[in-house]
């Protein structure tokens, strides 16, 4: 099996150097907010390098569409800023096109079909139809990525008003710009991405199922790529815990707080590790004789 270039697709949106966060993650455009992560999660645990059957060539290149496509579209999308105004930005090169009455070059059959024929719902189904498909091989996922973003292509070439779901409600794509300014929140500087980002959600995903032992093998792997992260910590002290592991959990959880006092996972269970390993009182020592000196 080759490997890719660069991990980028050449059609849809690509072809006007605009990347296509909705392609890579296989969701339509018109998505409520609330999929996004669970379709991230999937596409975590499928590219995962563990899978079964794999080459070492295979895993590399699984995690390689991990970093450099999956996780940078999720990041986008998943923060309501970024992703109002990465949605802004369509509108702008949308209604762009529209004035100059450009027709889209288009590859794929289903696309230009959806072109001749254009609909919201047609659209939609015609997504769903491709997306099953699209991570099913690691030899097909650019090219269903590129004929979803050619479909996406479409739907912002020939929709008179298609609506985006910017956090939680569809907004038009004639939103007056203050209208999308009022929308957005406030910028504020950006974390840095972890390194151990897809451990991480991995081990969620697994505590969320109380698989620990899972979930401890991711988190052991993450702190490796980043050792003073303190939800990393909080996490193994929340598996250590449920594991009867109360000593080692307590010392997790005391770590995360040392590197974030607000941890919120740390602050919820430490108390609880506390008092389980605070030490049973010892029972008052009895004495003989008078003024309970002992007898001799």
């Amino acid at each position: 099996m080759g490997k890719p270039d660069n991990f980028k697709i050449d059609k849809g949106l690509a072809r006007y150097g605009l990347s296509d966060h909705y392609a890579i993650l296989g969701l339509p455009m018109t998505v409520d907010p609330l999929q996004i992560r669970k379709k991230f999660l999937k596409l975590a645990k499928i590219l995962h390098p563990d899978v079964f059957g794999r080459t070492s060539e295979e895993k590399e290149i699984a995690t390689k569409y991990f970093s450099k496509m999956v996780s940078p579209a999720y990041q986008i999308l998943n923060s309501d800023r970024e992703r109002g105004e990465y949605l802004a930005t369509l509108r702008m090169f949308a209604q762009g096109k529209k004035q100059k009455q450009e027709v889209p070059t288009l590859n794929s059959e289903i696309a230009q079909k959806l072109y001749r024929i254009p609909h919201e719902i047609t659209y939609k189904q015609y997504v769903e139809e491709i997306t099953p498909k699209q991570y099913d091989s690691l030899d097909s996922i650019l090219e269903y990525t590129a004929t979803l973003s050619e479909l996406n292509l479409v739907y912002l070439f020939t929709q008179t008003s298609p609506s985006f779901t910017v956090s939680g409600s569809a907004t038009p794509m004639n939103t007056s710009n203050d209208q999308l300014q009022a929308q957005q929140q406030p910028i504020v500087a950006k974390p840095a991405q972890s390194p151990a980002l897809r451990n991480l959600n991995m081990a969620e995903l697994f505590i969320g199922k109380k698989q620990w032992a899972d979930a401890l093998k991711e988190l052991i792997a993450a702190e490796k790529l980043d050792p003073n992260n303190a939800k990393l910590h909080a996490l193994k002290g929340l598996v250590q815990m449920n594991q009867n592991a109360i000593a080692i959990a307590k010392s997790s959880f005391q770590k995360a707080l040392k590197l974030d006092p607000k941890e919120p996972i740390a602050l919820k269970y430490i108390n609880q590790v506390n008092v389980a390993t605070k030490p049973p009182e010892k029972p008052p020592e009895k004495k003989g004789g008078f003024f309970g000196w002992g007898k001799k």
